[in-house]
């Protein structure tokens, strides 16, 4: 089995981290999306974003990753083309060209690419880790869970606006991810949501304590 953990930024990670998972998971196959590596007391296999704005504020911390060994994915952007160490790929928001293409989704959301490029990849099982797709009141700013931990710049952090409608029901974009689940499912690729609160339900949720096992059984 080729298993792999992605790292989101969503605020229920924190309960993870409470729980001792960086020495659970320490030894797995860990990519970390934006700014989650930031808060790893060990490097990520790979790095991944979409934004060129957040590469454009983190150029350094990324050139010091892939020095220590860490791969760079990131959106094609023609700013990567004379960096040949950034692996890049074309991305859609259109569900008929996934078969080409990384589905970013209508929002254009790094989790969607990194998920889809484990699809790719035929990585099996997936545990998605901090994808929460905001919070469950519109009132709670604490979006991320790094967020009052870093001092970094993002037009999507404490912004629970982004993902919920004024009413507080959760915006029509998270079921974008049930493309995602088709596909998987064709390839009979598992995919488990680890967080019993999160708004994404195109996966199956699991507990903490239920990751955990997981880990073990692998």
């Amino acid at each position: 089995m080729k298993e792999v953990i992605i790292l989101g930024g969503g605020a229920s990670l924190e309960e993870g981290i409470n729980l001792g998972l960086w020495d659970k998971i320490k030894e797995k196959e860990v990519w970390s999306i934006n700014y989650a590596f930031l808060t790893m007391p060990f490097l990520p296999k790979r790095e991944i974003w979409v934004d060129i704005s957040f590469f454009r504020n983190n150029i350094e911390k990324l050139q010091n990753l892939y020095k220590q060994g860490v791969e760079c994915h990131a959106k094609k952007h023609q700013h990567y083309a004379t960096i040949p160490e950034i692996k890049t790929y074309y991305t859609t928001r259109d569900p008929k060209e996934i078969s080409e293409k990384l589905y970013i989704g209508k929002m254009g959301l790094a989790g969607f690419f990194a998920l889809h490029l484990a699809i790719k990849e035929n990585f099996n099982p997936i545990f998605i880790l901090g994808y929460d797709f905001g919070n469950l009141n519109i009132t709670d700013k604490k979006t991320h869970y790094y967020q009052d931990k870093l001092n970094i710049y993002s037009t999507g952090i404490g912004k629970p606006e982004l993902y919920r409608n004024k009413d507080n029901t959760v915006k029509e974009e998270v079921k974008d991810f049930d493309i995602l689940a088709i596909e998987a499912q064709q390839q009979n690729l598992k995919i488990y949501n680890v967080s019993l609160i999160s708004n994404i339900f195109s996966f199956e949720k699991i507990s903490w304590e239920d990751f955990f096992t997981k880990l073990n059984e692998t």
